[in-house]
């Protein structure tokens, strides 16, 4: 099994995650229980935070969840109206719930409701939530698990504020347990079972990712159905991942490769001026602080990147911060590695984010498992040949591809 460089040093280095206010890394998590048991508590911590910061607020953040929810969108109309199958949908790590609001009221019959009801309304104002004649008659159940009671506690609030309560437990079900433990579902209804936005990169390391896959396969092998893991290229950590995570560190706390840490513990919010976006080089970040009643303690507090924590941050991926957040952007050598490993090879496509979406797709990639091979004639139509695809620059050039 073959390992990027800069991933390989990082795991002999052990996954240390935390860092003190003085600014230096301390202490080694490499036992998996208590890397989940300690991950679970810091997703809670930041449950509300995160939802408002990232997944509805960094807009290179929401353009990969919409690319995502657009190809799904695909997938799930090439399932079910084009070969005639009743889907399954399954979310892990399904947060607070995005794909079960999303695909709640997409497969809602308007007709059935009142059109002035919260879920009509909604249908009505928002293009992404309206009905789809084409994914609702085979779409027969949303479900997903997650770690983080508070993420489903959420998730719960959400859907009811959407006038979706009566199809929660009937439709729309969710598990609080382990990405890990997944077990075999059954033929019908045709499991499609997702991990997206780069939850691979915050399962626990490693060995977290590597139960992921095993347990993706696990999912969906005996029954025919179809895996998919979307996650974050290591190779556009430098043009994507610094900026984002500087642009929402009020919601994960200061990353590691800026200082001063004055105001970085939990006593104080730091909000940043405005987002930063893909591509930008700059070194200093200015933010508002605040203290925890959102009294004003410091405004316009400039916090400077330290060089040779980006540049080994950049070599490996591996995002640390000083609220004990930890996410790791996998290489394209990884993914390889993993779906040679854990999946077969010939059963699984390997796709660049780009060469679907060059816009709102560039710092992903996608590992798919189709082990009954349902999707070639759909990315036949978008020219992806199935096989693992040795990526090349995360922009989309091209690289030798493996034909089955």
């Amino acid at each position: 099994m073959m390992f990027a460089a800069g991933f390989a040093q990082d795991q002999k280095r052990g996954r240390v995650g935390r860092v003190n206010l003085a600014g230096e890394r301390t202490g080694d998590v490499t036992d998996l229980q208590t890397q989940y048991e300690h991950d679970k508590s810091v997703w809670d911590a930041c449950a509300q935070a995160y939802e408002s910061a990232i997944v509805l607020g960094h807009p290179d953040v929401t353009a990969y969840e919409h690319f995502e929810e657009d190809l799904l969108d695909r997938i799930l109309v090439y399932l079910i109206r084009d070969s005639g199958r009743c889907v399954h949908l399954h979310d892990v790590a399904c947060g607070s719930g995005r794909l079960h609001l999303r695909y709640g009221l997409k497969s809602l019959d308007p007709s059935s409701r009142d059109p002035e009801s919260v879920a009509c309304r909604l249908q009505t104002m928002h293009a992404n939530f309206q009905y789809s004649p084409s994914i609702a008659p085979g779409l027969k159940r949303v479900s997903g698990i997650d770690f983080s009671g508070e993420m489903l506690a959420l998730a719960r609030r959400k859907l009811k504020g959407a006038g979706l309560a009566d199809l929660l437990d009937a439709r729309l079900f969710f598990e609080q347990g382990s990405a890990f433990d997944l077990a075999p579902f059954p033929d019908e209804p045709l499991p499609v079972v997702v991990t997206l936005c780069n939850s691979i990169g915050v399962m626990q390391g490693l060995e977290g990712a590597c139960k992921l896959f095993q347990a993706m396969r696990r999912s969906v092998e005996a029954a025919g159905g179809v895996a998919i893991i979307s996650g974050y290229c290591n190779e556009a950590a430098r043009d994507f991942a610094l900026g984002n995570y500087e642009s929402v560190l009020d919601a994960c706390g200061q990353p590691d490769w800026l200082e001063p840490a004055t105001f970085a513990s939990r006593d104080y919010q730091q909000r940043p001026h405005a987002y930063k976006r893909a591509y930008d080089g700059g070194d200093t970040l200015v933010v508002g602080v605040y203290d925890n009643n959102n009294a004003p303690v410091k405004p316009g507090h400039v916090l400077r990147r330290m060089p040779e924590r980006v540049a080994e941050t950049i070599a490996t991926g591996h995002i640390r911060t000083y609220y004990e957040y930890e996410s790791h952007w996998y290489s394209s050598e990884q993914f390889r590695a993993w779906i040679s490993e854990w999946w077969d090879e010939k059963a699984s496509w390997h796709i660049a984010g780009s060469d679907l979406d060059a816009l709102r797709a560039a710092p992903a990639q996608l590992a798919i498992y189709d082990p009954a091979d349902r999707l070639r004639p759909f990315f036949k139509r978008l020219g992806i040949v199935k096989g693992v695809r040795e990526l090349g620059e995360y922009a989309g050039q091209s690289g030798a591809l493996w034909q089955y």
